[in-house]
């Protein structure tokens, strides 16, 4: 089999797919991102994310979930950390503790898997693990490089890119 042919250029763009469960219930995204190899920065642009809890009693409050669950975790992967010093916690607010804005998260798409022969078994969390999965996976798509800490930092991604090469 050929090696996978990866774009030289300045700007990539990736697709990954990542799975999660909570409990029983399960959960499923697919993620689209750019990368900007120049600056470091990574744009996830469009998450797809579907939920299976068996009977979804409420559709649209489940979409919302999704929703809620795919901007979270995207804004977890790519720009929140807590920080410390010798003394404690550093990031104390909005400054050292960045969350994604809203001008910058990817349009999400929402499935509910909707069986209505199985009982509900609840709609939690589980679109989060798999967004980060699949951002995670669309970042090696673009790049051919794994990121395995996160978040995923401009100055992070710069340094995995060096390593490459």
């Amino acid at each position: 089999m050929a090696a996978l042919a990866l774009s030289d250029g300045e700007v990539v763009t990736g697709r990954g797919i990542g799975l999660g469960t909570h409990h029983v219930s399960y959960g499923a995204a697919v993620a689209d991102v750019v990368v900007d190899r120049r600056t470091g920065n990574i744009v996830a642009t469009h998450v797809y994310g579907a939920l299976d809890a068996g009977q979804v009693i409420n559709p649209a409050l489940v979409e919302n979930q999704i929703v809620g669950q795919a901007i979270q975790a995207t804004s977890r992967v790519l720009k929140e950390e807590v920080t410390f010093d010798k003394t404690g916690v550093t990031s104390l607010d909005w400054v050292s503790y960045p969350v994604l804005r809203f001008a910058e998260h990817p349009q999400v798409t929402a499935v509910v898997v909707q069986r209505l022969d199985e009982p509900s078994t609840g709609a939690g969390e589980e679109v989060m693990g798999a967004t980060a999965a699949a951002i995670a996976n669309a970042f090696f798509d673009a790049t051919g490089v794994r990121l395995r800490q996160y978040p995923m930092t401009a100055e992070r991604v710069k340094t995995a890119l060096a390593a490459k090469t």
